[in-house]
């Protein structure tokens, strides 16, 4: 059978493939201890759920324009003008089906065949994926646990051509935790600048950060870069609503616009039950964001502590997002293996632990293990990675 040629090099969602076996598994009547998904394993608060229950009441059920419900976007507009002092208007504001969805339509809105954009690895794994699908060619800006996963602008820089159309970011990151500065966010805007070039900014875990930090975003830098900015970000993790599929971007005018052009023959929008939801999420009461972080916390030191115990791994602690991304390499020799995959695929078979390889984001000889999951597991998977690895 011919299929699209766009599809040679498009890479399935390494993600979702270990949670297809962890569930394999699962169906067999084993215990997995699931470190794969990127998803919490909260419930959505009770104030969020009790909205979606008068929208339907209200039979909120009918097409929307594009661009969303307008009682969404404006508290969306009404968060970033509080946190950050930025005005948006309500045509520079659109929610689509997830972050993943609007990010997808950005790609295909900005960019062309031979643009060039850089990315920095460790990556979320469907950045590279969709510039790839919207002609473009991914250029991978490698960092390092030694410099704390940060990108820098003189890195970036030197990796810049007269094709490069924009840089993609992701602070708190998928998967590493990474936190990028303010003042090097700033040195970035100010590369974009000069360069004329975009800065598409996911900052979807921007409420979970640790040790009192407070989130760094390019929402705060040189005003000018308001054109060349998007900003994205979603309900899914703050508000343990990632089944919703409600994210947002925030941009320039014009390409909202073409954005809201390419979902009209897309997805149209998403399901305005799910949007008047998600704006009682972010206008009503947050109590529940400041429980899931101190939750994350605990979990986060627990984890540490476990792969800290454990000879042959290192890992540095994330500063935000609930990802942990340890380092290997030191049990290759112990396992007779090569790679980070083989390293998963033992965890897998020998401790039933699942979790994500470094290949999948673009950094081989790393883990990534999502601590969204209940103290009591994080625990018992660690006992387990000890009784495996001796």
């Amino acid at each position: 059978m011919k299929l699209s040629e766009r599809l040679a090099t498009l890479q399935p969602s390494a993600t979702i493939e270990v949670k297809a076996e962890a569930d394999r598994l699962k169906e067999k009547g084993i215990d997995v201890i699931d470190f794969g998904p990127g998803e919490p394993d909260f419930n959505t608060p009770d104030n969020i759920k009790a909205a979606a229950h008068r929208a339907i009441d209200a039979d909120l059920s009918h097409y929307l324009a594009p661009l969303g419900l307008k009682a969404l976007r404006q508290a969306i507009a009404a968060s970033y003008r509080s946190r950050y002092g930025c005005d948006y208007a309500m045509d520079e504001i659109i929610v689509g089906c997830g972050a993943k969805s609007v990010l997808y339509a950005a790609a295909m809105a900005l960019f062309s065949p031979g643009d060039e954009v850089i990315i920095p690895a460790p990556y979320w794994v469907s950045f590279p994926e969709q510039v790839r699908l919207a002609g473009a060619n991914p250029v991978i800006l490698a960092t390092s646990d030694r410099e704390g996963f940060l990108p820098t602008a003189r890195a970036v820089e030197a990796l810049m051509t007269d094709r490069t159309r924009a840089i993609i970011l992701c602070s708190p990151s998928n998967p590493t935790g990474a936190v990028i500065p303010q003042g090097e966010i700033d040195r970035l805007a100010a590369l974009a600048l000069r360069a004329d070039l975009y800065i598409i900014f996911d900052e979807c875990y921007e409420h979970f950060l640790y040790d009192g930090r407070r989130h760094a975003t390019p929402a705060l830098s040189d005003g000018r870069l308001r054109d060349r900015l998007l900003l994205i970000s979603a309900v899914s993790k703050t508000y343990a609503m990632t089944g919703w599929r409600v994210g947002y971007a925030l941009g320039p005018k014009p390409v909202i616009k073409a954005i809201a052009a390419i979902q009209s023959h897309d997805t149209t929008h998403t399901a305005a039950i799910a949007q008047a939801a998600a704006a009682e999420a972010l206008s009503g009461p947050q109590e529940s964001v400041k429980e899931m972080l101190a939750e994350y916390t605990r979990r986060r030191t627990a984890i540490l502590e476990g792969l800290g115990a454990l000879r042959g791994i290192t890992c540095a602690p994330p500063a935000g997002a609930f990802y942990a991304f340890p380092n290997v390499t030191g049990l290759y020799g112990r396992l007779g293996v090569s790679d980070s995959a083989a390293v998963a695929k033992f965890m897998l078979g020998e401790a039933k632990i699942a979790t994500v390889p470094g290949e999948a984001f673009g950094a081989e000889g790393y883990l990534r293990f999502s601590y969204a999951l209940g103290l009591d597991r994080i625990r018992e998977g660690m006992e387990r990675l000890r009784r495996s690895l001796g």
